[in-house]
């Protein structure tokens, strides 16, 4: 038997709710007396006031002066007030279920917030966020926002309460089905909490590990954190907790075997449960009981309770999940008590609750889908609204000018006529002459640049080329020296193909991809040759990629190859296996260099600081040549180390512009 938080909360929930609602009535009436001789800012915060008094009771009206509230703060340009406004329009909108319009004013305070370095609120509006995309399911955008929110505090060493928010990532860790990474965030929240109400944090997060470690089936562990929550309930006198605890307790003592423990706690959680009308949770009682006296097979007050159980959900409306287990709970009693035509009844009564669940959380993950995708459409309408309204200012601007410039042109017309005629003359020449040099000397001075940035490429590829050939007459001198001829016959046949191609191509910067595909094939050829084939590899190209199409910087890749035989596999005894794929993704070539070798160690790190390569330090220069034409990284190295084998991953993203 799992243990549900939601079930729980929502009992509170709704008392916390049914409470405010009273003790706000008399705040209703007292802020509205004020609004009558109110102005400028204190008539924005009794708006404010009144839409946080009504959220509980009419979220109409909350909605309505909330409005109020954000309008006058705009009229009398207050923006703190305007801030604050915004940010509760998107929790009253959260409230309701208008996940959309809740998302639409928590971005538009966002943008202000930044706007105007208010970090407080950026902060609150982060983790209100990270609530809103649990709600609609979207777990790891919610998850972005709490991290933004840890991380907003963290780099500028902010002294906010995140406490909250860690609480928030524990929950979501625990629907996502994390439960180590959820008590992490727990405990977390805890240790930098710094506020007056620890002890309440405390119990609250005892209470959230309990329930992970009774789903964990780590009963002796939950029944400790429960009974420390009971003893600071009983101190607060919250009933409406005492009788949960109870109830989870006696689950506790269910499933650790003890009887009459369990029974004594069940018992008291039914007193409480009565007495507070808890009709959501007397139920959860029946079903603990029943279960008790089935597995002490007192089939008899096993069925009493079973039936209590059944009738008292029937009285409530949904609850799926709990009819389908009080239905399956029935059948395993009256299965034990042999009577089997009953348990019959009462299984087929479990497979409809079912197929009802089924259909209600399909439901339910239509709605999500469709308030994403409502979220997706007003996210896409804001831009648009925002471009329309740029470009209409931008029209707006022009035509002022325009205006501008044309009545004062005329009036000096009128005044002096001919004197300014010829002045204007003069000076259109004159403007004239002078256009024609600025857009000559920025014709010459493009292309100048366009030159240098040519000669600078082709310096750079002439220096890579001899690199290349030096550590390949290299190769050939280790094979004549090793007195291995005819293995230095067929390296000095392929490198001279290889030669043959570079210098066909010297010519140019930059190669087809397909042929520079084939240059790599050939070194790598040779590369093999030289360290007697210890080495396998392959080569794969995407069918989504057109290697006749795109042309790339000459051998920018080959300095990355090369390290990794060098410094990867021919460190590595055993399996050796090379691995160069490309393809095609968006507006670059993705290039991944892959191998197994022995990876980023400390000592190779040092190894390359200590000597580092002509080839590599060439690659970097191309490759900055390259970031104009991008704003992305355009090479990764990632060591394979943590993901269960030892190895090297380079990316390069080659722009196909």
């Amino acid at each position: 038997m799992k243990m549900s938080r939601l079930s729980i909360y929502s009992i509170l929930i709704f008392f916390f709710i049914v409470n405010v609602c009273f003790s706000q009535t008399k705040k209703i009436d007292s802020l509205r007396n004020l609004l009558k001789n109110a102005n400028d800012t204190t008539q924005v915060n009794i708006f404010r006031g009144l839409s946080k008094s009504f959220r509980f009771q009419d979220t109409e009206k909350a909605i309505e002066y909330g409005l109020k509230s954000l309008e006058r703060s705009r009229q009398i340009n207050f923006t703190k007030g305007e801030i604050k406004a915004l940010y509760d329009l998107g929790l009253t909108h959260g409230m309701t279920g208008n996940y959309p319009e809740s998302l639409d004013f928590f971005n538009k305070c966002l943008s202000i917030s930044k706007k105007n370095k208010d970090y407080l609120y950026i902060k609150m509006v982060y983790n209100s966020l990270g609530i809103v995309y649990k709600r609609i399911g979207d777990y790891p955008t919610s998850k972005s926002y709490y991290l933004k929110t840890l991380k907003l505090v963290d780099s500028l060493n902010l002294t906010y309460d995140v406490s909250s928010a860690y609480s928030n990532l524990g929950i979501l860790y625990d629907l996502m089905g994390e439960p180590d990474m959820a008590i992490e965030s727990y405990e977390k929240a805890l240790e930098i909490y710094k506020g007056p109400d620890r002890k309440k944090l405390e119990n609250n997060v005892q209470t959230n590990i309990a329930i992970i470690d009774f789903n964990k089936e780590n009963y002796k562990a939950a029944l400790d954190k429960f009974l420390r929550r009971q003893a600071y309930a009983k101190k607060q006198n919250d009933k409406i907790t005492l009788c949960i605890g109870y109830s989870n307790i006696g689950a506790c003592y269910l499933n650790l075997g003890q009887w009459d423990a369990a029974e004594t706690n069940f018992n008291k959680a039914f007193e409480l449960a009565e007495q507070l009308s808890l009709k959501q949770q007397i139920p959860v009682i029946y079903n603990g009981l029943a279960d008790l006296m089935l597995k002490q097979r007192k089939y008899k007050e096993a069925i009493q309770y079973s039936n209590k159980n059944i009738e008292a959900l029937n009285s409530l409306e949904g609850s799926f999940e709990q009819k389908r287990e009080a239905h399956q709970k029935a059948y395993e009693i009256y299965e034990a008590d042999n009577q089997l035509k009953t348990a019959i009844l009462h299984l087929n009564k479990t497979m409809a609750f079912k197929d009802s669940l089924m259909n209600e959380t399909k439901v339910r993950e239509i709605q999500n889908l469709q308030i994403q995708h409502d979220v997706y459409v007003k996210d896409r309408e804001i831009e648009a609204n925002e471009l329309q309204l740029t470009l209409l200012n931008t029209r707006v601007l022009q035509n002022r000018k325009r205006m501008i410039y044309f009545i004062v042109i005329s009036i000096l017309l009128l005044l002096s006529a001919s004197l300014l005629f010829f002045r204007y003359r003069s000076k259109q020449k004159s403007n004239a002459l002078l256009r024609e040099k600025n857009s000559l000397i920025s014709e010459q001075k493009k292309v100048i640049e366009e030159i240098n940035a040519e000669l600078e490429k082709r310096m750079l590829r002439a220096q890579m080329n001899p690199h290349f050939i030096f550590n390949s007459l290299s190769s050939i001198q280790y094979l004549i020296s090793s007195n291995d001829k005819k293995r230095a016959l067929i390296y000095l046949s392929k490198f001279s193909k290889l030669l043959r191609q570079v210098l066909e191509s010297s010519i140019n910067i930059n190669l087809v991809l397909n042929e520079e595909i084939e240059l790599l094939k050939i070194y790598i050829e040779l590369e093999a040759l030289r360290f007697d084939n210890s080495f396998s590899y392959t080569f794969t190209i995407h069918d989504d990629l057109d290697i006749y199409e795109y042309e790339v910087p000459m051998l920018l890749v080959q300095p990355y190859i090369e390290n990794a035989i060098i410094h990867g596999l021919m460190q590595k005894k055993g399996s050796k296996h090379l691995t160069v794929s490309f393809k095609g993704i968006k507006d670059y070539i993705e290039c991944i260099i892959e191998d197994n070798g022995v990876g980023l160690t400390s000592k190779t790190v040092k190894k390359t600081a200590k000597h580092p390569s002509r080839g590599m330090s060439i690659t970097a220069k191309r490759i900055n040549a390259l970031k104009e034409f991008s704003n992305q990284e355009l090479v990764t190295v990632q060591n394979l180390e943590n993901e269960g084998c030892n190895g090297t991953r380079v990316t390069i993203l080659i722009p196909k512009n």
